[in-house]
């Protein structure tokens, strides 16, 4: 079979995109694989990477408009395969067809975070991705969350499949802590970076932030005002850089308001370290309450159980433990399979049509 994974971009150190990479390298052994995109820094694994004119989507500014004169182009690219996986809704506008299946991934809300044309940005974005959606022959929802955000936007029931994101290999324990909570993630409104900031400064315990994004100078700013002078900026790093992270780190700390999957908790957990976080979108699937780390519902809470870990250095070891043990039903192979059955469901299903 020949199938082509579509993206705005594909680099290492994106969410979305790391998901996507691992899943190509693996469907690549059995089918013959192109990813279709604007920007890429993946090596190539079993798979082409075939280079399309454009730039990143929704960047929330007029450019983003632009994309719509590479429609065509990225159309004729994606030409002559049995299927086309696309990871970008707004790209529907191009790709539109019987043999596609969206991976969706969700959306943050916009709320109160953002203001005048970003915010005017985000809505067409949101409002068009609401649009398109109920036209999309079959969508891979990454969790249960977001197939519950897919149903009230009016998308049957009978067209949405769960597929969870999952965990490579690399990912695994080393047993050492060494006094620190850890934070990986983009800088963004809805992640509440400065939340485990003050965290650190409130409780006198050493943070380590690992990532970057549009927030990354305020945040810097924001520390050094309250005074939270335990808290490490690392930017962005390495694959073994981030592994050695998880594997030294106390326990993980996430005060993001919406995650489609959350992934960041299971690569935690795959390295025998608790979290916490909030218990909101799909974060519950992912942390189990009071057994792989603690779901909370405001800041204060918060605050009550990373001082319990941090005061219990055996409760982490247990709760670790346990994450670990949940970790496993995230495996990539797994999860790859999944991809592949469905993919060749929905080619047979085409071809029987067809007749």
């Amino acid at each position: 079979m020949k199938i082509a994974f579509v993206n705005d971009t594909f680099l290492r150190g994106r969410g979305a995109d790391t998901a996507l990479y691992e899943i190509a390298r693996r469907i690549g052994k059995k089918h013959e694989v192109d990813v279709i995109t604007f920007d890429a820094d993946f090596p190539e694994e079993n798979f082409k990477i075939k280079l399309v004119s454009g730039r990143k989507l929704v960047t929330k500014t007029w450019k983003d408009f632009l994309f719509l004169n590479k429609l065509a182009s990225l159309k004729k690219a994606t030409e002559g395969y049995d299927l086309v996986n696309l990871h970008h809704f707004l790209l529907n506008l191009a790709l539109w067809r019987k043999n596609l299946v969206v991976t969706y991934n969700g959306s943050p809300a916009y709320g109160n975070t953002e203001k005048g044309f970003r915010r005017f940005m985000r809505a067409w974005a949101v409002s068009t991705n609401n649009f398109l959606l109920r036209f999309v022959p079959k969508i891979i929802a990454i969790s249960k969350s977001i197939k519950w955000e897919l149903k009230r936007k009016g998308v049957s029931d009978k067209r949405i499949e769960i597929i969870y994101d999952g965990i490579s290999s690399e990912f695994k324990p080393s047993y050492q802590d060494k006094e620190f909570m850890l934070f990986v993630g983009r800088h963004e409104p809805h992640k509440r970076v400065d939340e485990v900031i003050k965290l650190s400064k409130d409780l006198n315990f050493k943070l380590k932030i690992a990532g970057d994004g549009p927030l990354t100078k305020r945040l810097e700013n924001y520390a050094k005002e309250i005074g939270a002078n335990k808290v490490e900026f690392l930017g962005r790093i390495s694959r073994k850089k981030l592994i050695k992270l998880y594997q030294e780190c106390s326990f993980f700390v996430s005060a993001s308001k919406w995650e489609g999957f959350g992934l960041i908790f299971i690569e935690a957990g795959a390295c025998a370290k608790p979290s916490i976080g909030y218990n909101v979108f799909s974060i519950p699937e992912v942390v189990q309450g009071n057994k792989t780390g603690f779901l909370v519902n405001n800041y204060e809470e918060f605050k009550e159980k990373a001082k319990i870990l941090i005061a219990n250095r055996a409760l982490r070891k247990k709760m670790g433990k346990n994450a670990l043990s949940f970790s496993k039903n995230f495996d990539w192979n797994k999860k790859a399979d999944e991809y592949d059955k469905l993919f060749l469901k929905i080619k047979l299903d085409n071809e029987h049509k067809s007749k």
